[in-house]
């Protein structure tokens, strides 16, 4: 039987609702989400008193949050607030008010366990084993170190984008001066983290709307052709490109930025340079996008409750089973259509000569093929390829994700397998391997 479950993220720029159906640690899947921009954090500087204008618009928020909650009917509800009601000297009264207009009890997270969730929630997207988790939000930026794909330590700083727009830049024409006094504020506060350092083995993950509207403008420009930001690596000297092309442009002349959130324009310049800082402190060349973060890793501790840790074994077997039982499929049929594949491929090895490594693509296409046929039956080959390249299957890259939707497009033989606009995330075997696989399939 399956469950529903809403977690409402406070955050000191955005609050966001998401609302997941799920059978414990089997499956689950977002049903809806809502972000609404309140800037909690606006004018607090360094006073740490929220203001009237920021409490109202969150408020409304939370209220209507919770009435959308009351239509459909989900009775489990988890607040968290963060960097904003953590910091503010009237965050009691604040809390009161929220409690007392939507009846919900919020929980204040600390620096420590924002980080946690937050690791939980890009672990649990990428499968990252070692390294780091950042996030950025608008009051802070937490870093946290993994180890054997568990968060071991974290630490929060206040260097979140709204806080330091205030402190430093404004929203506007920026001036050289002010940002070399950003730039040595947040290679002040990253001084002390020694242990946090690119190693062998290590990969850097990084979550938030920051960095996934800079991911945004980067792939505008590049001819990426997958719409998610998901997986998507974003080389250093690209992001320190960035950072030093839009804190020199006016705010105005920011807007017009292809792949950019309007409602960030104002603060995405500071962003950028503190992800520069970072980039720069840690030694990482690149660094890898999720799209998942705190809510979902405070989703996630709920999820997988009753294992040890809140994390999911086998995470690529893991996201294609998800999909295709939110999708209702045939199961004894792909299941059966997988498994002859599999065989096909092996038996057929000396032949066709494709690497090992498509083997588990071939597996998953096998699984998810049919999947579109929910929507409709015909033209379910086209349902199926859109739905895996829009549901991001944690735990494959980019390239992969297209490839699975390139076989489940082609298993029909309809049309001659062509990469496409997929071609600039392919290598230069997928082309063959592509026609191969969509026969066999």
């Amino acid at each position: 039987m399956s469950l529903k479950t809403a977690i409402v993220d406070l955050g000191s720029n955005t609050t966001r609702l998401v609302i997941y159906e799920y059978e414990p640690g089997k499956w689950f899947h977002l049903t809806d989400g809502v972000r609404e921009v309140v800037r909690l954090r606006e004018g607090m500087g360094q006073s740490n008193v929220l203001r009237s204008g920021a409490i109202d618009r969150s408020l409304n928020a939370l209220r209507m949050f919770r009435a959308l909650c009351d239509a459909l009917g989900v009775t489990d509800v988890k607040v968290v607030a963060t960097s904003a009601v953590r910091d503010a000297e009237n965050s009691a009264s604040f809390l009161s008010r929220a409690e007392s207009d939507t009846g919900w009890q919020l929980r204040i997270l600390s620096g420590e366990e924002e980080g946690y969730y937050g690791a939980l929630g890009g672990i649990n997207a990428t499968g990252l084993q070692q390294g780091f988790v950042v996030d950025m939000g608008g009051g802070s930026v937490q870093v946290t170190k993994v180890h054997s794909g568990t968060p071991v330590r974290s630490v929060s700083m206040p260097l979140g984008a709204l806080r330091l727009t205030e402190l430093f830049l404004g929203s506007d024409s920026v001036s050289e001066r002010r940002t070399v006094k950003l730039r040595q504020y947040v290679r002040d506060q990253l001084a002390p983290l020694d242990w946090f350092h690119a190693r062998p083995g290590d990969e850097l993950v990084i979550i938030g709307g920051t960095i996934r509207n800079l991911a945004r403008i980067d792939k505008a420009g590049k001819g990426y052709p997958l719409t998610t930001v998901h997986g998507y690596q974003f080389p250093a000297e690209d992001l320190r490109s960035l950072s030093d092309e839009l804190w020199r442009l006016p705010l105005k002349k920011r807007r017009t930025r292809s792949g950019l959130n309007q409602d960030r324009a104002d603060i995405i310049h500071t962003g950028a340079l503190t992800y520069n800082e970072i980039l720069s402190h840690s030694g990482f060349s690149w660094a890898r996008i999720s799209s998942h973060g705190l809510r979902e890793g405070v989703f996630y501790k709920r999820f997988l409750a009753e294992k040890p840790r809140p994390i999911i074994d086998e995470l690529r077997r893991f996201s294609v089973f998800s999909l295709a039982q939110t999708f209702e499929g045939n199961e004894i049929h792909s299941q059966h259509v997988a498994h002859l594949s599999l065989r096909m491929f092996d038996d057929l090895q000396a032949a066709h000569q494709i690497h090992l490594s498509y083997r588990e693509l071939l597996w998953a296409a096998g699984i998810l093929h049919d999947i579109g046929a929910t929507i409709s039956h015909d033209y379910h080959h086209q349902h199926s390829s859109y739905i895996v390249l829009n549901n991001t299957l944690p735990g494959y890259s980019p390239r992969e994700l297209a490839f699975i939707s390139l076989l489940c497009r082609y298993h029909r033989n309809k049309g001659k397998p062509k990469l496409g606009k997929f071609s600039p995330l392919m290598t230069g075997s997928d082309k063959q391997a592509i026609r191969v696989l969509s026969g066999v399939l």
